[in-house]
């Protein structure tokens, strides 16, 4: 099982005379959603409130056939909702609501329940603000087997906490994805093995240095990107069986040109 531990909210997006579209965004949901698609089996562990909002996101959860833990999308405090203008200015409600305020005990205790999550996907908007951050941070480390770990940090808001958190899960990533524009120094030179993703391409870095870079066809949006790599690792064998420990986490230059070939 793949775990994704971020956000998932209610989005209204404004059209042509002032009338709201609504749908259930947030980034993790969408990594999820593109998991899902995609044939894999993924859980969303993404702390949502017990209000009318936190109903519709559960039963979009439910319709696309993603485990989520019933306990910590029952949390008392309000639902994330994000508001776009026609003008392109967005409001959004994240820091204030159930997304950034979810317990470290609580999410341990919605893991607990799961034997067999080979990989964890953390994004660099749930690494914003605490307690979420720490809590996802700190049970991600604790999971064992130890699954393979992806952040992403594609379209990441700069925060101080969000640096910390970089500081915190840099020494045990196995995998980095960044933005062009998302450049994070501590990511560029220490990280094991970073992936930056261009409009038309995909540079691969290791510990500081370029490796090499590979052409995509098209664009790729940050999270179908991510999903895609996820998928790779557990449709190619990478991923182990249920209740194995990962031999060698290491991705050599050809498995890792080949996964990008295939987003």
């Amino acid at each position: 099982m793949i775990a994704v531990m971020g956000d998932a909210c209610l989005s209204f997006r404004e059209k042509e005379g002032g009338v709201f579209d609504c749908e259930v965004s947030g980034y993790g949901y969408r990594v999820a959603r593109a998991l899902a698609e995609k044939g894999a089996f993924p859980a969303l562990f993404s702390p949502i409130g017990d209000d009318k909002a936190g109903t519709i996101i559960v039963e979009r959860l439910v319709e696309d056939e993603i485990l989520f833990d019933p306990d910590i999308v029952r949390l008392p405090f309000k639902s994330n909702i994000e508001i776009r203008y026609a003008d392109g200015t967005v409001s959004d409600f994240f820091q204030y609501s159930s997304s950034a305020l979810l317990s470290s005990e609580a999410l341990q205790a919605a893991l607990s329940v799961h034997t067999n999550i080979k990989a964890v996907h953390l994004s660099g908007r749930s690494l914003c603000y605490n307690p979420t951050s720490t809590s996802f941070i700190d049970q991600a480390l604790f999971i064992s087997p130890r699954p393979f770990l992806l952040v992403d940090l594609n379209g990441s808001p700069s925060s101080q906490v969000l640096s910390r958190s970089i500081k915190s899960i840099l020494p045990y990533s196995d995998l980095f994805i960044t933005g062009e524009g998302d450049v994070f120094p501590e990511v560029m030179e220490g990280g094991r093995l970073v992936l930056i993703l261009r409009k038309d391409s995909v540079d691969v870095l290791r510990k500081g240095e370029a490796v090499f870079s590979v052409p995509l066809e098209g664009k790729t949006a940050g999270d179908e990107f991510s999903a895609s790599i996820l998928f790779y690792l557990e449709r190619s064998g990478f991923l182990p069986p249920d209740g194995e420990d990962i031999v060698d986490y290491e991705l050599d230059d050809g498995f890792i040109e080949e996964m990008i070939k295939a987003v």
